[in-house]
């Protein structure tokens, strides 16, 4: 039976999941937690707690590969939906694409993706990657919400004009800060990568203070209890 890999940024994101496994195991490497068991009896899954960001997204990613080796890694979570988008909290969305938003050069003409100096992030069997990344939409998903692409950035916008200028830059719907990472590691070890995500923002004129809990709980919840059903249908 295929072991999917699913990678979560915190535990919160990921309680639900982690409830539904059967036989659960549960590892600690390097400090991040692992859960290994089997989503409602049906599904052999291993889910990580990877943390929040690139580095921690790509450093769990890495572990999950070469100590479980799983067939194909979902990552789930939250994301803040760009304001074209027409998507709303608690709405799931599919990424088609995933895209370094950060990755690049600034001139006095403003910002370029990383291929304006010719460096690919990774070349994996004569391919290039530059920013973007390609994604795997299973079937089973591509009537579960709106597909698009996802920009991963360092820092969250949060002004509506930069999340304008991001949506515009790269045709994207939302943005996160882990799925860009894992989909580097994962074209590197030729595995396949889908990425869902519930919406606990529209992205636009924010604070420094933490999202609305209710809202991040909602998104979460929604995205969870959907791998849940598909995944185990």
């Amino acid at each position: 039976m295929l072991l999917l890999g699913i990678i979560v940024s915190t535990p919160g994101e990921a309680d639900l999941l982690v409830g539904s496994l059967n036989s659960k195991t549960v590892f600690t490497y390097q400090h991040k937690d692992f859960f290994s068991g089997s989503i409602n009896g049906r599904m052999r899954a291993v889910i990580c707690i990877c943390g929040v960001g690139k580095t921690n997204a790509a450093h769990g990613t890495a572990l999950l590969m070469e100590r479980f080796a799983p067939g194909h890694v979902y990552s789930i979570g939250v994301a803040g939906a760009y304001p074209g988008s027409g998507l709303r909290i608690g709405d799931v969305a599919v990424a088609d694409d995933e895209i370094y938003g950060d990755e690049g050069i600034i001139t006095g003409s403003g910002f370029h993706t990383i291929d304006a100096i010719g460096i690919p992030l990774a070349s994996v069997g004569g391919i290039d990657y530059y920013n973007k990344f390609p994604l795997v939409v299973p079937d089973f998903l591509r009537d579960c919400g709106p597909t698009g692409n996802f920009v991963t950035v360092s820092s969250c916008t949060g002004t509506t004009t930069a999340a304008k200028d991001m949506e515009d830059r790269f045709h994207a719907i939302c943005e996160n800060m882990e799925g860009a990472a894992i989909a580097h590691v994962c074209a590197l070890n030729e595995v396949p990568f889908t990425e869902v995500r519930g919406v606990s923002n529209v992205v636009g004129d924010r604070d420094a203070r933490p999202l609305e809990a209710g809202c991040i709980r909602l998104a979460s919840e929604r995205v969870q209890g959907l791998l849940i059903e598909k995944l185990t249908a």
